[in-house]
């Protein structure tokens, strides 16, 4: 790899704050090693950096909007921009369905059938959809194409079977998976599909197991998750717990002790505590 793509790539990834601050000479300078290189990496690079500049506007906005509606209630427009910000329902199925992502990956899929984040891709914005006679053709297809990934696929079947109405029949499918699964991947996989349809016992459950699997440096996305749930269900003494798990190894596996997004969960340490104690 080239030696200073290397070093761009550790400055984003070890001070998110700096490199998004920074956005505009990091991706010109990005630009300028692809002319030079051609290596694609140089384009994900950009596409992390204006995503989460993209996603740090999001929150900017919901500050905005969540002030502005104390003001003014009433207002249809700004009820609309906060749940946009926060990537609520609104209602409009020209804003919700996921046409142009499918008919890309229906075409990305028939070039590169050996890519299997991409049948993903395209069998879970499928599902999501209600396009549920493609889902199941695309579902049969990736067994055929992708035998190693049998446990995936069969969590996606069994959403196949409850999006269809036979929701008895999808939790044994994923009853057997969750009994042989060996993975924190797939135990991921079974929360999140057991989350989408607010089962959240058996959903908790397996992002626990997720979690307990990781190896450092560890991901916090089932503790993320496990703190959704805990507010769900009013229980801000485990999402206090699982809050200040993933400062733990923020400190533990990252060495990060400060930054944007460590202050996220140390600003909600004291909302928790202060919920605790009304």
């Amino acid at each position: 790899m080239n030696k200073r793509l290397d070093e761009i790539k550790n400055n984003i990834f070890t001070n998110w704050d700096i490199a998004v601050n920074k956005g505009g000479e990091t991706i010109a300078e990005l630009k300028q090693l692809y002319e030079q290189t051609g290596d694609p990496e140089c384009l994900w690079l950009i596409s992390e950096l204006l995503i989460h500049k993209a996603r740090g506007g999001l929150q900017e906005a919901i500050i905005y909007a969540t002030e502005a509606l104390s003001l003014r209630g009433d207002s249809d427009a700004l009820h609309e921009n906060f749940a946009v910000a926060l990537g609520g329902y609104t209602g409009e199925f020209k804003n919700r369905n996921h046409r142009q992502l499918i008919e890309y990956y229906s075409i990305f899929c028939r070039l590169y059938p050996d890519s299997f984040i991409a049948r993903k891709i395209l069998i879970l914005n499928l599902l999501d959809d209600y396009r549920l006679e493609e889902a199941e053709t695309e579902i049969a297809r990736a067994f055929d194409d992708f035998p190693d990934a049998e446990e995936e696929l069969l969590i996606y079947r069994g959403e196949f079977y409850y999006r269809s109405g036979k929701p008895r029949k999808a939790k044994q499918v994923w009853k057997e998976v969750a009994e042989t699964v060996a993975t924190a991947r797939i135990h991921y996989e079974l929360a999140e599909v057991y989350a989408k349809f607010g089962l959240y016992k058996p959903a908790e459950r397996q992002y626990k197991k997720s979690f307990a699997m990781e190896e450092p440096p560890r991901r916090i996305g089932a503790l993320i998750s496990l703190i959704h749930i805990s507010e769900i269900r009013g229980d801000y003494r485990a999402a206090l717990r699982y809050n200040n798990k993933i400062i733990e190894v923020f400190k533990k596996d990252y060495n990060i002790t400060s930054g944007l997004e460590l202050q996220t969960f140390i600003n909600n340490k004291d909302k928790y505590q202060s919920l605790l104690f009304e």
